[in-house]
């Protein structure tokens, strides 16, 4: 009576038996190739930075002078500016590679040099705590939005340069006024 009742217990055990095992291979299978994988897919973190900024005078309309307060320093090569108008990155006024709006673009990148000279900002390959950097936008600099973007590759070709890669990333985020 019992004999037909006794063989499809067995079979059903077998049976889950068999899946619990499946899944533990699969699922140990996955782990390991997560764990064991070489991170290339991994994006490397992004610095941390922290900036001020302030006005000053270069003869006309504002220039922006920003400051890297503190953080990471940051290698030049992967850094570049953005403005809600177009602006121009470069040094101080008054200086042979100040920032002048006569060649603002929608982006900037901090090594922007040109007829070979070396890069307007001269602040060498890493951006360090105390180091300033200038930017002029096109026109009044009072409400212009700038952002500051790091890349995981370098920035190619001379302004607005190409960014190239899959991630870049806001490092700093600032609105400017001058009253």
């Amino acid at each position: 009576m019992g004999g037909v009742l006794d063989e499809s217990r067995g079979v059903s055990a077998v049976i889950g038996l068999v899946l619990l095992v499946a899944v533990v291979v699969v699922l140990s299978a996955t782990v390991t190739g997560y764990v064991l994988s070489d991170g290339g897919d991994v994006p490397p973190p992004s610095p941390r930075i922290s900036v001020s900024h302030t006005t000053v005078d270069d003869g006309g309309d504002a220039t922006v002078a920003v400051t890297l307060e503190g953080g990471d320093a940051v290698r030049t090569n992967q850094l570049y500016v953005i403005g809600s108008k177009p602006l121009d990155i470069g040094g101080p006024p008054g200086n042979s590679q100040s920032a002048n709006d006569t060649y603002a673009s929608e982006r900037e990148n901090f090594i922007e040099s040109s007829g070979g000279r070396p890069p307007q900002v001269g602040i060498g390959e890493t951006w360090e705590a105390g180091e300033t950097i200038y930017l002029d936008p096109e026109g009044e600099a009072d409400g212009v939005t700038i952002r500051i973007y790091w890349n995981t590759e370098p920035i190619q070709d001379v302004n607005p340069g190409t960014v190239t890669g899959d991630d870049s990333y806001q490092l700093a985020k600032f609105t400017v006024s001058t009253s």
